[in-house]
């Protein structure tokens, strides 16, 4: 049987947890000191304990405990940057686990399951004005916790950023269109058409009069920027987001047997050239300030570009721009700089060395403009146009008045945006019962010492499988047995074992020899001997 689990050693890394053949050990993840993975979180979310639970094969537990914080997996699990992968300790080891692809995974399970309809606890109504990452979620959890919750949006369909600004290949309409059903099973109504500000059909103080004691406002930064003077206002020139949200409409820009040249080097300006490549142009052009290894794209949208032979042109800046009867006529100089030494956007070009291009549709990549409403003489705004709110109460300088997402920060991911309109639901709910704004926010946590490697086994990473390029989507989501594979390779940082069933033990030594830390000791009898005559000292 076992003799002694020395803790002060344990890492947590579950090799003996998943090691044993009897089901002995058990790890406690609730600690203080977060795994490195949660702290990149974005959304707080407790990716150790989910895992964790995963690996026990107990899938409803493991969708609970990813609710707590990410409402739409199945969204995140396809659209999330996973930052926290760069910081797993298996990245040290081996390759990082999958963890977006098994958060897309459960997001599937996720839409599998008959959504639960929350109890009204509450009679107070709340308005959340736009349905994109933020609004959605700030209605997801004022849903949950029993408040009655209208939302307004201003374009004919919900989902903002998430249905006009993801490509469908990304991001499936079927998959927004389930939680937007579910949301309304939940009791969550939405009002598409509606604008809300001091000129809109609908002021703040029209929502206070109809009831609503609170409201969140969360319009995003649902406008692209377009190129400067006069190359802007040619035809034939987009937006990159006016460019996305037009090939999720029912009358697309047209690119069948055109050249398209994107400008910009970021993940939207692939999704647009991607997009452009799928519908049919016949060249397309990314062209974008950066260098190549220092392109601010996701790594896997430069290689997905590259899969639809888009020819892209790294450290170029735009010099002139011509239209011709033909098409337009484009000219870059070579940048030779991005930045500055203190950081800042100052790009110095090298005026002589040029690159010419000709294209018939220009998509200009460079970034997007808040939208945060007509509010200016009702609510306190930035000099950059965004909404003034607490960064951790989310309230703004109207009593009653939240607001959250790109709306206030600028723009920023989607997953961002989620946990920004869960944290303004929870200010709402503080709001009307009367509690301070500030009570039972999360705290600073520290992170857990880095894990030792030796003695812990390489195994290979789980991957999406890749899709034909004329698939409707580029990869498909794991399998049941890929997903419960990639989730044993998680090393639950930070954990502790312990010793759950040890009556179960049987003496194999699996767990002491396989242990890396050296933390278990295991005794080479499995009882303790029946005493004999001899051992207690008898004679003839």
């Amino acid at each position: 049987m076992i003799s002694h689990l020395d803790q002060t050693k344990c890492s947590g890394c579950g090799t003996c947890f998943k090691t044993c053949p009897l089901d002995v050990y058990r790890l406690d993840t609730d600690q203080p000191e977060l795994s490195p993975c949660m702290d990149a979180c974005p959304a707080g979310t407790d990716i150790r304990k989910v895992n964790y639970l995963l690996q026990q094969a107990r899938f409803e537990e493991a969708l609970e405990c990813l609710h707590e914080t990410m409402p739409f997996p199945a969204v995140t699990g396809r659209v999330c940057p996973h930052p926290c992968e760069k910081e797993c300790t298996r990245h040290r080891l081996d390759e990082s686990v999958n963890i977006n692809a098994v958060e897309q995974f459960l997001g599937d399970l996720d839409l599998d399951t008959p959504a639960r309809v929350p109890v009204r606890r509450h009679v107070f109504p709340v308005a959340v004005v736009g349905s994109g990452p933020a609004g959605l979620s700030a209605a997801w959890y004022l849903a949950v916790a029993g408040y009655p919750v209208t939302v307004f949006e201003a374009r004919r369909e919900p989902g903002g950023m998430l249905r006009y600004g993801i490509p469908a290949y990304r991001l499936p309409s079927s998959v927004l269109d389930a939680y937007i059903e579910r949301m309304k099973t939940m009791g969550v109504t939405f009002t598409c058409g509606v604008t809300v500000g001091e000129h809109a059909s609908v002021s703040l103080h029209e929502l206070k009069r109809r009831g609503f004691h609170a409201v969140i406002l969360a319009p995003g930064a649902s406008r692209g920027r377009t190129l400067p003077g006069k190359a802007g206002s040619m035809s034939g020139v987009y937006s990159a987001l006016s460019f996305l949200a037009e090939a999720r409409s029912e009358q697309p820009v047209s690119v069948e047997g055109k050249t398209v040249l994107v400008i910009g080097g970021g993940s939207v300006a692939a999704d647009a050239a991607i997009t452009a490549a799928r519908s049919g142009a016949e060249k397309v052009h990314l062209v974008c300030l950066e260098q190549r290894e220092a392109m601010p794209a996701m790594p896997e949208d430069i290689r997905d570009a590259e899969k639809y032979g888009i020819s892209i042109h790294a450290g170029w800046g735009l010099d002139a721009m011509e239209e011709h009867t033909t098409g337009k006529a484009l000219r870059f100089k070579a940048c030779t700089s991005v930045f500055d030494d203190d950081g800042r956007f100052h790009p110095e070009f090298d005026e002589e060395n040029t690159l010419e291009l000709e294209a018939d549709i220009v998509v200009a990549a460079i970034g997007q403009v808040v939208d945060a409403g007509d509010f200016s003489s009702e609510l306190a705004l930035s000099p950059r146009g965004c909404i003034v709110a607490d960064e951790h109460t989310f309230a703004t300088s109207m009593e009653h008045v939240f607001a959250a997402g790109d709306a206030v920060t600028g723009p920023a991911t989607v997953v961002r945006a989620i946990r920004a309109g869960r944290e303004a639901a929870v200010s709402v709910h503080h709001d009307i019962i009367g509690m301070h704004l500030n009570l039972n926010r999360e705290g600073h946590r520290e992170v857990v010492a880095p894990m030792p490697l030796e003695g812990l086994e390489h195994q290979r990473r789980v991957n999406r499988k890749e899709l034909p390029a004329d698939a409707p989507i580029m990869r498909e989501g794991l399998d049941m047995e890929q997903a419960m594979t990639e989730v044993q390779r998680c090393l639950t940082c930070g954990s502790r074992a312990r010793i759950a069933y040890g009556d179960e033990c049987m003496t194999c030594f699996f767990c002491e020899l396989r242990c890396p830390a050296g933390a278990i000791d295991v005794h080479p009898y499995k009882e303790v001997l029946p005493r004999t005559l001899e051992m207690m000292g008898g004679s003839d």
